[in-house]
Parts: structure tokens; C-alpha cells; sequence
């Protein structure tokens, strides 16, 4: 069999055991090179072009289901197995800086799903009540975020007093909106710190490029051909919608959205991403206020009071 294999940003230097693996069962392999970006990101045109009969996708848990005609598709979870005195260093830096808060909502990624009773357990260990929930309909575990659905933590947030993220790196907990302090545990730092400052930047960079982009007259309207994150429906609607309040907009179709590539469509005003909600996050580096479609009802709502004032 022809196989392809794809493995996201941090997880390439495992190309050649996964490949020499099939290749010692008898199959042809080849390694997409591209930058993977997540789960919603699979490597379908690649697999065309070599006519592969299957993708395997390294790394991430199934984000959706896909029909391709004449390709298998398998996603291959890369959990992390910590040992356990490093596991427990980071739930105890934590726990240093939890002295307030009795009641967690817990959150990580994928990576980590496979020890997340074990976390759970030693932050009861100390003390506290762990709550867990399931996320939206792209997540298959129960405390799993992805870096575009923290509903996991917005579930549980209510009631708790903060929400901790057990994981590396700061791109999974700045996505989180749960109206609550967040706390990163980070293991491969071996320290706990609090990212709610951040968030709130972020929040307040959102709602700035809402208020924009209300008052914007000429729109760039993104689509992203990756499968996972492709909507032309709500692009279409989009548009409609802007021009039947007078407004101009055009549809910009990628794979890669650039913001050095968006630079010479200098007549527009403000974009609306229907890609990865995330696109968005540094706004100072489109130079234009970008929103992502799920605010896109918030900017029509502001544009129509606007309106109304005027009149």
C-alpha cells in the first residue's frame, strides 16, 4: 500500500521511525512536509498527487470524519507519558499558587489524555475539586481543548474558581474564554503561572477589531481550503450580508493565510476570517482589523445601530 504521513509542527523528528515502521510491513511511504496546523488540517492534496491510499495522520485525535474517495484516513493520537515525579512537580507549583482556589476546572490537550485521571488525582491529593467536561463536537475526550474549542473550560468554569491548563507552551490556554483566572501548569517548564492577563489583552484586541470593522466599508472576506476549516456557506453569507448594507466585499480563497500576501489588497478596510478562529490573535500583524465569523453577527448588529443613529 502507498501511504502518506503527516505529522504536525513538534512531532516531525518522528518521521523516519513511523516510516521505516510501514516500510518493514511492505508498504510504500511518503512524509508530507507542509506545515500541519492541527487536526482540521489533513494533507489531502499531497495525498492525491502521489496517489496514496491511506493517511496517517501523527499527533492529534479524529476531528472529523471524512469520505475521500479512495483514501483511508487514520488519526493516530502522540500521547506524552510523563514520569511521574515530573507530572507531580507541575501539579505542585500549581498548587502553590491555588492557596484561593478550591473548586479547578481542568483542561489539556491531547497529548496529555492519557494521564489526565492521574493529574486529576494528585491535585485532589492536595486538596482540590476537579471538574471535567467534554468540549464541542470536534473533541473526543472528556477535559481535551483544542486551540479552536475551549468549551471543555467555558463548561466547567461556572463552577470553579479558576480554570488550569496542564500542558506546554501558551497557544491552547490563550484560546480559553471561561470568565475565570487561568493557570498554566507547565511540565517540560517545571512551573505554574498565571496567563489571565494575556487572555484579557487578547479579549480586549478582539473587541476593538469588532467595533472596527462596524464602521469598515470595504471587506476581504478569508476562505481556507483546509478541510477542517472550510466555509464557503458562511463566506457566501458573509458577503450577502455586508452588501445588503451597502458594503463592498470580496472572497480571498487560501491555503495559507498570509498577512504579508493580504498587504496589497490595500483597499479593504477590515477582514473576516472564516478559517481557524485563531488566525486572528496577533490583529497587529494584518495591519487591517481581522475578526473571525463567529463576532461577524456582533459587527452586523453594531453596524446596524449605527445606522439607526444616522438616520
Amino acid at each position: 500500500m502507498r501511504i502518506i504521513l503527516q505529522f504536525p509542527e513538534g512531532l516531525k523528528q518522528k518521521a523516519q521511525e513511523y516510516a521505516q515502521r510501514y516500510e518493514k510491513e511492505g508498504h510504500e511511504v511518503f512524509v508530507a512536509s507542509a506545515p500541519c496546523y492541527g487536526a482540521c488540517d489533513l494533507c489531502i492534496d499531497e495525498a492525491r498527487a502521489v496517489g496514496a491510499q491511506k493517511l496517517v495522520h501523527v499527533g492529534h485525535a479524529e476531528f472529523m470524519k471524512m469520505d475521500v474517495k479512495g483514501l483511508e484516513i487514520e488519526y493516530i493520537p502522540y500521547f506524552d507519558t510523563l514520569p511521574k515525579e515530573i507530572l507531580e512537580n507541575a501539579v505542585e507549583k500549581a498548587l502553590e499558587m491555588l492557596h484561593a482556589h478550591k473548586k479547578i476546572a481542568l483542561v489539556t490537550t491531547v497529548q496529555h489524555i492519557g494521564q489526565i485521571e492521574e493529574i486529576k488525582k494528585a491535585f485532589e491529593k492536595g486538596g482540590k475539586k476537579i471538574l471535567l467536561e467534554k468540549g464541542g463536537k470536534h473533541v473526543r475526550h472528556e477535559g481535551q481543548i483544542l486551540g479552536c474549542d475551549s468549551i471543555a473550560a467555558s463548561k466547567a468554569a461556572p463552577n470553579a474558581d479558576c480554570v488550569v491548563y496542564f500542558g506546554g507552551g501558551q497557544f491552547h490556554p490563550l484560546g480559553i474564554r471561561a470568565g475565570k483566572p487561568v493557570l498554566v501548569a507547565d511540565p517540560y517548564l517545571g512551573k505554574a503561572y498565571w496567563i489571565t492577563e494575556e487572555i484579557e489583552k487578547l479579549e480586549k484586541k478582539r473587541k476593538g477589531a469588532i467595533l472596527a470593522s462596524a464602521h469598515a466599508k470595504n471587506f476581504g472576506i478569508i476562505v481556507s481550503t483546509k478541510n477542517g476549516q472550510f466555509n464557503l456557506t458562511g463566506a457566501r453569507l458573509a458577503k450577502k450580508e455586508l452588501e445588503k448594507r451597502g458594503k463592498k466585499a470580496l472572497l480571498l480563497v487560501s491555503n495559507e493565510i498570509f498577512p504579508l500576501a493580504l498587504e496589497d489588497f490595500n483597499m479593504f478596510d477590515a477582514y473576516i476570517s472564516t478559517a481557524c478562529p485563531r488566525i486572528g490573535d496577533d490583529h497587529s500583524i494584518y495591519k487591517k482589523p481581522i475578526i473571525d465569523f463567529g463576532d461577524f453577527k456582533r459587527v452586523l448588529e453594531l453596524m446596524d445601530a449605527v445606522d439607526g443613529r444616522k438616520k
